[in-house]
C-alpha cells in the first residue's frame, strides 16, 4: 500500500530505507539466520543476504518508483520480462550495492525473479561461481 509520504521518494530512497545487508529487522521475525519467520524476509543475492527492514514495503510502490526511475548512469527497464544484471541496475540506479539490494527487495516483494550460481545448483565457494557472479550472473526479470 503506498503512502504519501512515497510519493517524493525515489526507487534508491525506497531500496535503502527497507531494507538492510544481512538479517530481515522487520521486528516480527521471531527466527534470524538462514530460517526467518515469516518466510521470504530475507534473499541471499550471492554476495549477500538482503534483509527487509520496513515490513511496510509493497510492490506497488517498489513498481512505480522503478517505472519511474531515471537512471543515475543508465537508463533501463528492469520490469520489461528481459534479464538484467546487477551491473545494468547498478547504472542505472548509481551504485552495485544498492542493485543488489533492489533484486533483494524486488525478489521478496514477488516483482522480480532472481537468478544466481546459487539457484544453478554451484556453492557459494566453487571458484567458477564466484567468477561467474562477479561478471555479472546475478540476474533478474520481472516475476511471471
Amino acid at each position: 500500500m503506498s503512502s504519501k509520504s512515497d510519493t517524493k521518494m525515489t526507487i534508491q530512497d525506497y531500496v535503502l530505507s527497507r531494507t538492510s545487508r544481512g538479517e530481515c529487522q522487520c521486528g516480527k521475525c521471531i527466527d534470524k539466520g538462514n530460517n526467518p519467520d515469516p518466510t521470504n524476509h530475507t534473499v541471499d543475492v550471492f554476495f549477500f543476504v538482503v534483509g527487509l527492514t520496513d515490513e511496510q514495503a509493497d510492490a506497488e510502490t517498489f513498481t512505480k518508483l522503478t517505472a519511474e526511475c531515471k537512471g543515475e548512469f543508465a537508463q533501463i527497464n528492469p520490469l520489461d520480462g528481459e534479464q538484467h544484471s546487477f551491473i545494468e541496475l547498478g547504472g542505472m540506479l548509481g551504485s552495485q550495492e544498492l542493485a543488489l539490494r533492489y533484486i533483494g527487495l524486488g525478489k521478496i516483494l514477488g516483482v522480480l525473479d532472481l537468478l544466481t550460481p546459487l539457484q544453478m545448483g554451484m556453492s557459494k565457494d566453487d571458484p567458477i561461481a564466484q567468477q561467474m557472479a562477479g561478471s555479472g550472473l546475478v540476474m533478474v526479470r520481472k516475476a511471471l
